[in-house]
């Protein structure tokens, strides 16, 4: 379907398990070489490589704490020095200290707004010197959190309206190089980060029956949609966030 993503070079971050997994796998069957990002969890992003692997693709696993600027550059140091070129970043992972605004804290928001948030700018930063071929896509991963109260979500909401600030204006001043950069904004998901937020299995469950295709998201939903953002298919998109729910947002 995407012949033309085959040889690319992609960096997904928080591609151990959840959204960043999917999406690892999902660009390695279109020949997609990829680079899992992983802050902790080896195994799990071993797992994903050796899967890749296993399909025929290439890949690797970097660990690196996104929202540190000095983690982020031996990550691309290791890019540069492994692959010699980016062509597709997702910027997918995402940290965050969920809770009420009114009891966050001044630490809360630093490491929020950095691993959440700045982190895209600083890795655009390093990657648009790597995709020096005119062709180049950052894709960001968003949630309606950005733009809606989330009882619960605090200050994380925050960093998911800054996240998407900065991918407009990114793809403004990228686009002349070629670089195209979008978002997608994922529906609920039953996943650990959403787990974290508190009364996250009563919204889940509600979820599963107000919406209308009649289930929550999967991992494999947002794979897709940015697979798609990552093909000549998405040529003219820039600057856009397509929402991924299955409808709930259309739902009073």
């Amino acid at each position: 379907m995407y012949p033309e993503l085959a040889g690319k070079h992609a960096l997904v971050t928080g591609a151990a398990r959840g959204f960043g997994r999917a999406i690892a796998l999902s660009l390695a069957r279109y020949g997609v070489k990829v680079i899992v990002n992983y802050r902790r969890s080896q195994s799990d992003a071993q797992n994903v490589v050796d899967e890749i692997k296993k399909s025929g693709g290439e890949a690797i696993a970097v660990r690196a704490d996104v929202g540190k600027e000095s983690s982020l550059e031996k990550l691309f140091d290791t890019i540069k020095s492994e692959w010699g070129r980016l062509d597709i970043v997702v910027a997918n992972a995402a940290f965050g200290v969920p809770g009420n605004l009114m009891d966050t804290t001044s630490k809360h928001w630093e490491i929020t707004m950095s691993a959440s948030a700045r982190s895209l700018l600083d890795m655009a930063r390093c990657a648009v010197p790597l995709m020096n071929n005119g062709y180049g896509r950052i894709i960001s991963i968003t949630s309606d959190g950005g733009q809606k109260v989330i009882p619960g979500y605090g200050v994380v909401s925050a960093a998911k309206a800054a996240l998407e600030s900065l991918t407009r204006g990114l793809a403004y001043e990228l686009a002349p190089k070629g670089i195209l950069v979008n978002g997608v904004l994922a529906g609920l998901a039953d996943t650990k980060s959403s787990r974290s937020i508190p009364g996250a299995n009563e919204v889940i469950e509600h979820a599963k029956h107000h919406t209308p295709m009649g289930r929550i998201v999967e991992p494999e939903d947002i794979a897709r949609v940015v697979t798609f953002l990552a093909s000549e298919e998405a040529g003219m998109i820039c600057g856009q966030f397509i929402v991924v729910d299955g409808g709930r947002s259309i739902m009073s």
